[in-house]
């Protein structure tokens, strides 16, 4: 690239394609709520920009645009563990370890499917169902050897898929529960609120290069349970902070998809919404077992075990009034145990691979 071409000018053309995005994904908000969308605020901008991006525009996210999004969220529903809560968390510890099992069997069934379907290698397959992070599983997809190009994909569409259709679900099949938050005047603690947000986007920011999933909400979630348990507060998290995250998580998401991606590879694209698909089907069975196990609600159980984004499926649960605490502790413990066993995980599935490939080659003979 020519130095002469001047990078004044491309940085202008990109100023104005984040804004031009953040207009798209603020009008998909104000479209999502005239037409009554459940989450409008994320699904609007979400919906808008995928549309948008696969259409070929030039759509640009702002930078730390979703993280600083998650930090509001998290730091949100930190603010909630209070000492009493923190203790029925931890009395669902059984049906937290249930709801992790079922998944983690959902997605290597996942994986099996995606091998038939799309004709990728069974490495492929399983780090392409694996319910975690996109960005974590396409980095460790790459040191197995596996196309971290179509992991990222296959994530991308997944996470879209249910994020899109779960809320849809739960809104229309479901029941609004009774958390109810306080209200409380944004102006008699701004001070401290602000300075929390400030103190949580620097923690997640140290905690991003350890490569922990999802740091940039568990880092606030932390923080703002540590402050809530010992008593400090109460903070509440103004509605307008959360709109906000909703909007600009949600054209995030969006923007991300790549028509020439979907072009070249069109087997992945619908695998991954028959993947998609298929895990919905499993998170409502694993949600009424262990809705048997625990009491808990059947809406509030969906959410907790739904293998999508743990922000979308707590925005969610926070906007229709269920216990929002259990449902990110669920999908924090679900992340922890997937992340943590991935290599051992993988080996067993290897090796079940390799059986029953030698049991199907014996038999054709």
């Amino acid at each position: 690239m020519n130095p002469a071409d001047g990078s004044p000018s491309e940085g202008r053309q990109g100023l104005w394609r984040m804004v031009m995005t953040l207009a798209l994904g603020l009008s998909g908000a104000l479209v999502g709520q005239e037409l009554g969308l459940p989450l409008p605020y994320l699904l609007g901008p979400l919906l808008f920009a995928a549309v948008a991006a696969l259409a070929g525009a030039p759509l640009l996210a702002v930078p730390y645009s979703r993280e600083m999004g998650q930090v509001v969220v998290g730091l949100g529903i930190g603010l909630r563990f209070t000492p009493a809560v923190m203790l029925a968390t931890v009395k669902l510890l059984p049906g937290m370890i249930l709801a992790t099992i079922l998944t983690m069997l959902a997605t290597t069934g996942a994986a099996f499917l995606m091998h038939r379907i799309a004709h990728v290698d069974r490495r492929t397959a399983y780090f392409s169902t694996a319910a975690a992070g996109m960005i974590e599983m396409s980095v460790i997809a790459a040191q197995k050897g596996a196309d971290s190009g179509i992991v990222a994909v296959t994530h991308l569409v997944r996470l879209t898929f249910i994020v899109a259709t779960i809320p849809f679900l739960v809104t229309m099949f479901g029941t609004q529960g009774d958390v109810h938050q306080a209200d409380i005047p944004f102006d008699s603690e701004a001070l401290p609120l602000i300075c929390l947000l400030v103190a949580a986007a620097v923690f997640g920011y140290l905690v991003a290069p350890l490569r922990i999933p999802n740091s940039w909400i568990l880092a606030p979630v932390l923080l703002g349970a540590l402050v809530a348990v010992f008593g400090f507060g109460p903070f509440a998290m103004p509605r307008l902070f959360l709109s906000v995250a909703q909007v600009v998580i949600g054209t995030w998401i969006g923007s991300r998809f790549r028509r020439d991606v979907v072009i070249r590879l069109p087997r992945i694209t619908v695998s991954a919404f028959i993947i998609a698909a298929y895990l919905i089907a499993t998170t409502l069975l694993s949600a009424w077992l262990v809705t048997l196990v625990t009491g808990l609600s059947f809406t509030t159980v969906v959410l907790a075990v739904a293998p999508g984004g743990i922000t979308e499926m707590v925005l969610t649960a926070t906007a229709m009034h269920l216990d929002a605490a259990t449902v990110t502790a669920f999908q924090i413990m679900r992340i922890a145990v997937v992340v943590s066993t991935i290599h051992l995980t993988f080996a067993a599935y290897a090796a079940l691979t390799n059986r029953l490939s030698r049991g199907r080659a014996f038999q054709d003979q």
